[in-house]
């Protein structure tokens, strides 16, 4: 069995007693958990988002001093998903085994000195190279925080705080549009191309977080010196019940669980949504720029779309917490990011690509908040972490490898940087109706 230290057993009445709901206020033991951890996991998700997107940003000018074509610009932002796919479940056991202090703070100092080199790329072959390894140094970022996660919050509480960290992503993009742009502006200083500034200053707050974070992070309840001994117990108690045994018929094994049907249809789904997380801040600088916004409002423009994603995402998994309800939601955000892409796809003015991405970003991120608290809520907490991060890796591969690819070979042979986000559009529909059919087969078994 992949495990870790356990919390220690709950073994006095007193103890027990001081459990009980009537001596401890969880909601404020969850939300004093929140205030620990989450501001440090959304910190470091914000600048590995940073760091694999800026490189939107330093396409308009890296693109043509590196030849990259549109293509090649594809398999760029594709390949790091390669890496990231390829060691998403070794990082996971990893973190499960070891735990999350070491596993984060590693994964974050390893991307930003990845991200800093990636300014001394010469030509097409470095390029895929130094994004591949970013990829690698990245891997696993994704579902060890989502395990971490499960590790800490109870059940019920879970999507809100999957959606908090999930901000990390279109608020990255804010930061990256606003940063990203001014540094860019520092083109040609010491003789220095913008582009060049742009990966050595990003790659920083990466390295710092990470050296800090192996003092800060604590890896489960029972380790945790900042809560009272009362609310520890209680923590545990709550945690016990949501990693109990699960429902007659639920295997509790990782190949056991794997060889259902209904778990790879519930990973063939999150392709969908993680081509979304790959595609929809890669191509918005050039495609708002195609779109008449000029190099020196790009920033301010490319950030409307992230905020209406933060807005959005943030009434649809709390309206998914209330209503205690994850695979229709799940289903319709996706849908909602369906109609978004294709909305980009087609349009032929500034408004109607805006408003394209505005409805891409709340799809995509709310889906990518609501959708992990399927597995988290269904899935037996032994086989946890490597089905998580089997579901990451697949979802990697083929979202974030394939899907860019698709996407710039088809802007290539059209000509028209929009024309790609119809491929994310097919694939995201169709993602969509392996979560309906998946999620409601492993809810009939619960």
């Amino acid at each position: 069995m992949i495990g870790s230290p356990q919390t220690p057993a709950v073994t006095t009445g007193s103890q027990q007693a001081m459990s009980g709901d009537a001596s401890v206020d969880g909601a404020h033991v969850v939300s004093r958990v929140g205030r620990r951890l989450m501001w440090y996991l959304i910190a470091l998700y914000v600048v590995s988002v940073l760091d694999r997107g800026n490189l939107s940003f330093a396409s308009f000018s890296m693109n043509k001093e590196l030849g990259l074509t549109p293509q090649m610009y594809g398999i760029g932002v594709g390949i790091l998903f390669l890496g990231y796919a390829l060691f998403e479940v070794p990082s996971n056991l990893i973190l499960a085994r070891y735990g999350a202090r070491i596993t984060l703070t590693r994964i974050a100092v390893m991307f930003g000195v990845v991200t800093m080199s990636m300014a001394f790329v010469m030509g097409p072959s470095s390029f895929f190279t130094m994004r591949a390894l970013l990829g690698i140094a990245e891997a696993g970022l994704t579902p060890g925080v989502f395990l971490f996660l499960s590790y800490w919050i109870p059940q019920q509480y879970r999507a809100r705080y999957n959606a908090m960290f999930s901000y990390s992503i279109p608020a990255a993009y804010v930061v990256s549009s606003l940063v990203s742009g001014s540094i860019m502006q520092l083109d040609g200083a010491w003789g220095v191309p913008g582009w060049k500034w742009l990966f050595m200053l990003e790659g920083l707050p990466a390295v710092a977080l990470g050296i800090f974070g192996a003092f800060y992070l604590t890896d489960r309840p029972h380790q945790a010196g900042w809560l009272s001994s009362r609310e520890k117990l209680w923590l545990a108690k709550q945690l016990e019940k949501d990693e109990a045994a699960p429902a007659h018929g639920v295997p509790t094994g990782v190949m056991a669980l794997m060889r259902r049907p209904e778990m790879w249809v519930l990973t063939l789904g999150y392709v969908g949504i993680f081509s979304g997380n790959a595609t929809v801040g890669a191509w918005l600088p050039q495609i708002l720029h195609h779109a008449g916004v000029s190099l020196h409002s790009i920033g301010f423009v490319a950030m409307i779309p992230p905020l209406a994603g933060i807005v959005g995402m943030t009434f649809l998994s709390r309206h998914s917490d209330r209503r205690k309800e994850r695979v229709l939601h799940t289903v319709a955000c996706m849908l909602i990011a369906a109609t978004g892409y294709t909305t980009v796809a087609f349009s032929t003015t500034l408004p109607a690509a805006l408003l394209g991405f505005m409805l891409a970003n709340i799809g995509v991120y709310a889906s990518l908040a609501v959708f992990w608290t399927i597995p988290q809520t269904y899935v037996p907490a032994n086989a946890k972490p490597a089905v998580i991060a089997i579901i990451s890796s697949f979802g990697a591969f083929f979202g974030g490898w394939i899907v860019p690819m698709m996407v710039g070979r088809l802007q290539q042979d059209t000509h028209n940087l929009a024309s790609g986000m119809i491929v994310v559009a097919v694939f995201f529909v169709l993602s969509s109706i392996c979560v309906l059919i998946a999620g409601r087969r492993m809810a009939s078994r619960a």
